[in-house]
């Protein structure tokens, strides 16, 4: 740090040290840079919850050794998959496991984001940045060209300065509003409300009820159906090692439209017939929530202007169709970074020079799967159906099929295709099908 001209001076600042902000400010104080990575919360990872899971593909971009590291995870996914719920209480599953799923290291470990996080901080303050927190950023410090130059905390002489900034603020993008990449707040019908519990029971009954073998086995389904009061929602249940993670994601608007309470929400899936046996004699450890942005492609905001680029949840980069975001909010860190310490060998951190950081991403997963899944979200808000409607029918479908013992399958079918209340609502469900491989396929 340099008080040169009684001012604070760095190399770089990162706004928020979750995921993507530990990321990037580890990758450029390992390029030898002066980094401050400046965090509002008591500690790195104090505002974050989440489900969920942690993708090791990521990680190893950034620590190729992370295993030696000893990271705090939890058990690794060696199931996935759909859980489908019905209103009569029966359930079937649709999950894969062993193959591909049991290598070693696991693709995906569930963790906790309140310990991970400051793991993964720690890991960039071994690297050098210097971890602020409690401080909170409140605007941006400018040039007479507009340029950003630095921030302003609010801290007293809180005025902090450096050639660029990586904001990495999370779901509540203030910050990237008064940059000015984005001109509105995210609306309710784009944003998910996830709320859980994480219970704890004994690793054995864990292993019993969910068919596990051992603690080096765990499973991270998803679940649809009977969750959300027929509303656009979904649940999820990871095995941790000595504690169940159980909760559902709803769409905003929903839950301000019908007046819903969360906690009363989440009871009446914990309470589904399927659900309780699971959790049964638990204790609650946890309960809290958390905002995700699911707008996709079409929520992004301009990536980086002059002075500053934006990652992670701020940026929107979640996948909700296959769970995703804790892998692109690292790999972005680290694309962010890697852009910040190239403008550096430059000395230009103009927007043109910043502009491959959008390049870089582009030559990714990130913005190749966001692209293609950009009609995604719309699907889901004029589709609800596939959240509950079809899940349900799945599972009755299913269920009669495998009672059908000394019943005549003419009439099987009958009933089966019978469930779908009309010819009328047959063909409805074959359009839907094909909307939903447009959306998927990008198309």
């Amino acid at each position: 740090m340099n008080t040169q001209d009684e001012k604070i001076r760095f190399d770089a600042i990162v706004v928020g040290a979750g995921l993507a902000g530990s990321t990037a400010a580890m990758m450029m104080a390992r390029a030898g840079l002066n980094v401050a990575l400046i965090e509002r919360g008591q500690k790195a990872g104090g505002k974050n919850y989440f489900g969920g899971a942690i993708y090791t593909h990521a990680i190893g971009e950034v620590l190729p050794d992370f295993m030696d590291r000893k990271p705090p995870f939890e058990r690794p996914v060696t199931e996935a998959g759909f859980w489908m719920l019905s209103k009569d209480g029966g359930l079937t599953k649709m999950t894969v496991q062993g193959g591909k799923l049991g290598a070693e290291p696991a693709d995906a470990y569930m963790a906790s984001r309140a310990v991970f996080d400051v793991w993964w901080a720690e890991q960039a303050q071994r690297e050098g940045a210097l971890l602020i927190p409690k401080t909170s950023v409140v605007d941006f410090i400018r040039d007479s060209a507009g340029q950003v130059i630095g921030v302003s905390t609010d801290r007293a002489q809180g005025d902090v300065y450096a050639p660029v900034v990586i904001i990495c603020e999370g779901v509540n993008n203030l910050l990237t509003q008064k940059l000015g990449l984005i001109d509105h707040d995210l609306e309710p019908a784009h944003v998910a409300l996830a709320f859980k519990q994480v219970i704890a029971l004994p690793m054995d009954t864990i292993n019993a009820r969910f068919g596990l073998p051992d603690e080096k086995h765990g499973l991270a389904a998803s679940v649809l159906g009977d969750v959300s009061l027929g509303l656009p929602g979904m649940g999820f249940v990871y095995t941790n090692n000595t504690s169940v993670s159980v909760g559902l994601g709803m769409m905003l608007d929903a839950v301000v439209e019908y007046r819903l309470k969360p906690y009363e929400v989440l009871q009446r899936y914990l309470r589904h017939p399927a659900i309780a046996p699971l959790i049964k004699g638990g204790q609650l450890m946890e309960y809290g929530a958390h905002l995700i942005p699911e707008g996709g492609y079409r929520d992004m905001p301009k990536l980086y202007t002059g002075g500053a680029m934006v990652a992670g949840d701020a940026a929107s980069m979640v996948n909700a169709l296959h769970w995703e975001g804790t892998n692109m909010a690292i790999v972005a860190g680290k694309l962010a970074a890697e852009t910040a310490i190239e403008a550096h060998k430059q000395g230009d951190f103009s927007a043109q020079a910043l502009s491959q950081y959008e390049a870089r991403l582009k030559d990714r997963f990130i913005l190749k799967d966001m692209k293609q899944y950009r009609n995604f979200a719309r699907f889901l808000e004029t589709h609800p159906e596939f959240m509950d409607a079809y899940p349900g029918f799945i599972n009755d479908a299913l269920g009669q099929f495998f009672s059908a013992y000394g019943m005549p399958k003419k009439t099987l079918f009958k009933n089966i295709l019978g469930s779908l209340t009309s010819r009328r609502q047959l063909f409805k469900a074959v359009g839907d099908m094909l909307s939903m491989g447009r959306a998927v396929m990008g198309w």
